[in-house]
């Protein structure tokens, strides 16, 4: 399997279909027979090139007609660059593998392809000279003029260049223990030092690991699931009781939601509401797979749902998501047209869960935004 054109495939999905790399990358391991190296290459490739989309294009431009150019080849090209770049890699290998995929894509682009990435070796090329000059620093790192703006407008001009330079930060793979099927003691005893694990500093069952771990048995037998730990702490700060009644709006992935059933050790009830059908069946699938038994799965609207009373809500609204784009970069490259509709959703449902509540009931709202008009 060739690694590079593996990363091409799934990044010409991210950019053209609008598809989820993570989502791509985790259906690749799942097929394919790769060794840790080359599943960890194209983790490196994929995201890097995703995170620094919008500088990679610029500087290719610089030695290309866009408008002439094959988009697959254009995308190739903004691989070359990241590794020369950004992984320092042996222009010889990165030319000479580009040369052959070209060759596979379009008829006579592989002369194209060694030309200009022979260009791209010129590092006065990497230069950002353009007149917005406060566009400078969000362009050499990849980001967004108008959301850096808009961060910048939100807190400030020194907290968004932070911000873009964290979400450009390699990211650990956060765990979290289901200890519906194993204990604290006995996972640690067995796993801790085999896959070399840190244990979080936020949740005391989380733990952080640099091995994607979604093809090991400790995976597949649901004694852990990806879950980022901040993600997490939702469902840790409702901390719903044993034997109590339960409300999940906006229930998919399903990762809050089988925490929620894993701190009530899988008494009591929780309803659950999804909206989107090609959804749900990723949440039955880590339901299945964790063993978890006390919840209730509706394929609905949860504004259409009856205003029963519930103990604990947790709301996990739906969100522009620009405080996980650490995670996932291609976020950053689709510019939200409809905030006042998706504030409006959220304000709706916030509406709902408070109608749903009883005297001395808890509430839980979440995003995984920074966006303040949404929080």
């Amino acid at each position: 399997m060739n690694a590079r054109k593996e990363a091409l495939n799934i990044l010409f999905e991210v950019f053209k279909n609008n598809k989820f790399s993570n989502k791509l990358l985790n259906n690749l391991i799942k097929k394919e027979a790769m060794s840790k190296k080359d599943i960890a290459f194209i983790f490196k490739l994929i995201y890097g090139t995703i995170q620094y989309k919008i500088y990679l294009e610029y500087v290719v431009n610089k030695v290309i007609d866009s408008k002439k150019t094959d988009y697959k080849i254009q995308i190739l090209l903004w691989m070359n660059l990241y590794q020369l770049k950004f992984l320092k890699s042996k222009s010889y290998y990165v030319i000479n593998e580009a040369v052959e995929i070209a060759k596979k894509i379009k008829e006579n682009s592989s002369g194209l392809v060694n030309k200009v990435s022979k260009k791209l070796l010129d590092k006065k090329l990497w230069e950002v000279n353009i007149k917005n000059k406060q566009n400078v620093f969000p362009l050499e790192n990849g980001f967004p003029f108008w959301l850096f703006k808009k961060i910048e407008k939100d807190y400030s001009n020194e907290e968004a260049k932070k911000f873009i330079l964290h979400s450009n930060k390699e990211s650990k793979i956060s765990l979290r223990l289901n200890t519906l099927k194993i204990s604290v003691k006995e996972f640690e005893e067995k796993y801790l030092d085999k896959y070399n694990f840190k244990k979080s500093e936020l949740i005391n069952y989380f733990y952080l690991s640099d091995l994607n771990i979604i093809n090991e048995d400790i995976f597949k037998k649901g004694y852990v699931t990806v879950q980022d730990q901040v993600s997490g702490f939702a469902s840790f700060i409702l901390n719903p009781k044993e034997n109590s009644k339960v409300l999940d709006m906006c229930s998919a992935p399903g990762g809050k939601l089988t925490h929620l059933a894993q701190i009530m050790n899988n008494t009591g009830n929780i309803d659950a509401y999804e909206l989107q059908k090609n959804k749900i069946r990723l949440v039955e699938e880590n339901i299945f797979r964790l063993g978890v038994k006390n919840v209730n799965l509706n394929c609905k609207n949860a504004l259409d749902i009856e205003e029963q009373k519930y103990d604990y809500i947790l709301l996990d609204a739906p969100c522009s998501g620009y405080g996980v784009i650490r995670q996932k970069p291609e976020i950053k490259l689709k510019k939200y047209s409809n905030e006042e509709n998706l504030i409006k959703l959220q304000s709706n449902l916030l509406e709902k869960a408070y109608k749903c509540l009883d005297k001395n009931s808890e509430l839980v709202y979440s995003t995984c935004t920074i966006n303040k008009n949404e929080n």
